[in-house]
Order: structure tokens, then C-alpha cells, then sequence
């Protein structure tokens, strides 16, 4: 996601009481649904990741269409932008398109569609595709270049360090994510539970990638273990007092996201690395060789946290796989419904799941999809109980567009079953059944 816009920077010493603010004044009382959708570059010819050359090609070509401006970190080219939409380079070359919030799922399927048929034409003339899969499924991270934008090479620099599968989840995954808007404190506390709650089952039923390296896993999601070794401290549920306590409110992530080590700050354009040698509340106490921190400093460092549910000026719900535009419109219709029904129904069904289980749930559904019980939850048939209840809080043209969803669903299966039950075990298969799709 490209960064922007800057919050006002105040001249006083940073404390949580302007954190807070931060969120306060994010809170909105129209909710709107905001897309960023990543797939994965590929040369058509050989099927390794595409080459940035013919990337930034695409950017150009496509910024001139549309009549937006081009973005650039020092040189390199990473994204152009339009009025509230933009498209990027993420670091391995897989690419993004970030709409402008909605209110309706049928104005996101228009903005989707409207740009992915240009993008996808614009690339065809550089023999580069982009495919709708979790991960790259045939060049890994040691023969992919990282893009060189700052923040790339000092995420690939540190993340390691913490994080035995950063380097495979920087340059070979691709996701879906959803942001959705919070009307106050309360709201936006009520929604980051649920979703928690329920992300390994929606992790597990969009898994989407079963081949890497060019060989069937024993993993339907690689991608979501991947994101799962990228660093303990900064991903998964680190914000557990949130979870754990009936009456939290916006201080329990804010301290959370406070005990965590910094990689680097910005100032003048240029990035000061920290690199994980303090957490961003001893850099509040103390400064760093001289800076002190202010607010647009904390909404980096927030930005650079990985959990699956990450609260920034909006909600980002950030543990899905890439998908067709079908699938992803199914999963924007499942949060539209899921966030408009009974939230205690849910969560009751829930209610003895630790952060422990959550977390370690997670990991069953990168291995197995929605194929695993645990703690007496059946995942398959929670997974489908809850697109039934979307269902029934979505009005009849919504709910047209779980179809692809529940057909999957009533077969038990995730969308990685489709591939592995066809006997797909290589990336040129993989690449064939997808254009037959």
C-alpha cells in the first residue's frame, strides 16, 4: 500500500494521548469498503517473476491512460495515482491496484474490473501476466530481485533477522486486503475481536497457494505460514490484551504497538534505519541520535507491524491469499454481511479460544485450508455457518455475489482443493488451469 499521506505533525513530544487522537479523529460514521488487490508478476515466457524493467513500463503506460501522476522513491519508480486510487510495486515486482473506498460492492466490482482489463491489456504487450495466487509459483525469493525503494531494502535487511520466511513472504506473496471504516472507539474495538476470531477460518477457505518452487507443498496456503515466520514480535496477535479484555479500548493496541523494536524512521525524505535495536516506546522516552518522535513517526512504525488485523485510519483486514476478481468480490460481500450481523452469536461459538488458539488455528489453516477440527470446531462447517450468516444480513443483489464462494463451500473444500483434487503439482499447470478458469 503506497504511504502517501502524512498526519499533521505536532512540535510537542509525542504521547499516547496524541496517539489516541490519531484514531479518534479516524473514526467515521459512513462505513465505505477499500480494496488492495495484489497479484503476482509473471514473464509469460519463462514463468519466473517479472522483470521491474517491464514493470515500471506498465505504470508509465497505464498512469498516461488514466491521467495520473507517477510516484517515485529517489529514482525508482513505484506506483502512480489518481484521485483517491492508485497502483504499485510491491517488493518482489507483484503488483498492486488500491482503490478508492466504497460504500457498494458493485461500485468496487466496476473500479476492479475498469482497471484490471487495462492493466492486463498494457501487460500483454510485454508478454508479462498477473496472476490471482498467494504466491509466485515458480521463482523463489533467492532469484528475485527486491525493488529498490528505501523501505524494501530495509525491511530486507532486518526482517531476517526476526523472521525466517520474511525474505519468501517480501518477494514471492501476493494478498488480498479489505479496509474497512470504524464509526468510534467502541465500534472499531467490536470489529478488531471478531475479526481476529474469525480470520483463521477465512485464511483457511481463501488458501490459494499449494505450489512454489515449482512443485506441490504440503501446505495449501503458503503464504499465510510465510506471513507467520515473518517476525513473532510483529506479526500474529501481538495486541492479546485487546482480545483479553472486556473493556479495551484503543490504549491496549497503541501499548502494543509500542513494545514493538523499530526499523527506521523518516525525515527530509530520508530513512534513518534503527533497525530493531529499540522499541518505538523507549524511542518516545528517549529519542534516537538526536530525533524525537512525533506522530507521523508512529503511523510508520504502526505500518511496519504485521498482524492479520492491523487498526491504522481504517481497518485492515490482511489475511487472505490473492483471488479472481470473482472470489475477491465474494470476500468483500462476506465482511459487508459478517460485520452487519450478531456479533455475540459468533463470538459465543468462540468463546474458549485463547490467543494461543487463535494463533496456533492459523497455522492449521495454512497447512490443511478449512480441512481440521480443533477444540471441538469443525472449520469446515464454521467456515460455512459463517458465510450463511453474511448471508442473511446482505440484501438480494449482495448476496449474488457469495455464489462462487458457496459453491466451493458446498463441495467442503477451499480454493486450494481446486487445485490440488485436478492434480496440479507444476507451475505451467498451474498457469494453464488458471487461463482456462
Amino acid at each position: 500500500m503506497l504511504n502517501y499521506k502524512n498526519a499533521k505533525t505536532e512540535t510537542k513530544p509525542l504521547d499516547i494521548r496524541q496517539i489516541r487522537e490519531y484514531y479518534e479523529n479516524s473514526c467515521k460514521e459512513e462505513s465505505k469498503f477499500g480494496l488492495e488487490y495484489e497479484r503476482i508478476s509473471i514473464d509469460s515466457a519463462t514463468l519466473k517473476t517479472a522483470n521491474y524493467y517491464y514493470i515500471q513500463k506498465i505504470i508509465k503506460n497505464f498512469a498516461h491512460i488514466k491521467g495520473w501522476g507517477l510516484l517515485y522513491d529517489k529514482e525508482t519508480l513505484i506506483g502512480a495515482i489518481g484521485k483517491c486510487s492508485s497502483i504499485s510495486v510491491e517488493p518482489g515486482c507483484q503488483f498492486e491496484l488500491s482503490l478508492e473506498p466504497k460504500k457498494e460492492i458493485c461500485e468496487i466490482e466496476k473500479d476492479t474490473k475498469e482497471n484490471c482489463i487495462l492493466l492486463n491489456r498494457i501487460a500483454g504487450f510485454y508478454n508479462i501476466e498477473f496472476l490471482p495466487l498467494g504466491i509466485t509459483p515458480y521463482s523463489t525469493y533467492q532469484n528475485i530481485d527486491i525493488v529498490k525503494k528505501q523501505r524494501y531494502e530495509i525491511m530486507a535487511k532486518f526482517l531476517p533477522e526476526n523472521g525466517k520466511f520474511a525474505p519468501i513472504m517480501m518477494r514471492e506473496t501476493a494478498g488480498v486486503q479489505l479496509n474497512i471504516d470504524y464509526k468510534n472507539e467502541k465500534d472499531a474495538i467490536k470489529k478488531i475481536k471478531l475479526l481476529s476470531y474469525i480470520s483463521p477460518f477465512l485464511t483457511g477457505f481463501f488458501a490459494n497457494s499449494p505450489i512454489r518452487n515449482n512443485k506441490l507443498t504440503n501446505y495449501k496456503s503458503f503464504r499465510a505460514l510465510a506471513w507467520k515466520y515473518t517476525g513473532k514480535e510483529r506479526c500474529g496477535l501481538f495486541y492479546k490484551n485487546l482480545l483479553n479484555n472486556k473493556t479495551s479500548t484503543f490504549d491496549d493496541y497503541i501499548n502494543s504497538i509500542l513494545d514493538i523494536p523499530m526499523l527506521f524512521i523518516e525525515r527530509d525524505e530520508k530513512r534513518i534505519i534503527i533497525g530493531q535495536k529499540i522499541t518505538f516506546r523507549k524511542y518516545m522516552q528517549d529519542g534516537y541520535q538526536g530525533y524525537s518522535a512525533n506522530l507521523n513517526d508512529y503511523i510508520l512504525h504502526s505500518s511496519l507491524c504485521f498482524p492479520d488485523i492491523r487498526l491504522k485510519n481504517c481497518i485492515e483486514i490482511r489475511n487472505h491469499d490473492s483471488q479472481n476478481i470473482g472470489l475477491t468480490l465474494a470476500m468483500c460481500a462476506f465482511y459487508k454481511g459478517i460485520l452487519q450481523s450478531d456479533f455475540k452469536e459468533i463470538l459465543n461459538n468462540l468463546k474458549d479460544l485463547t490467543c494461543f488458539d487463535i494463533n496456533k488455528m492459523g497455522l492449521l489453516a495454512a497447512k490443511h485450508g478449512t480441512n481440521f477440527i480443533y477444540k471441538n470446531i469443525d472449520a469446515k462447517t464454521f467456515t460455512k455457518k459463517l458465510f450463511e450468516i453474511s448471508k442473511n444480513c446482505l440484501n438480494t443483489k449482495e448476496k449474488n455475489y457469495l455464489d462462487p464462494a458457496f459453491k466451493i463451500l458446498n463441495k467442503d473444500e477451499c480454493i486450494a482443493d481446486r487445485i490440488i483434487k485436478k492434480q496440479i503439482k507444476n507451475a505451467n499447470n498451474l498457469i494453464d488451469y488458471l487461463k482456462k478458469e
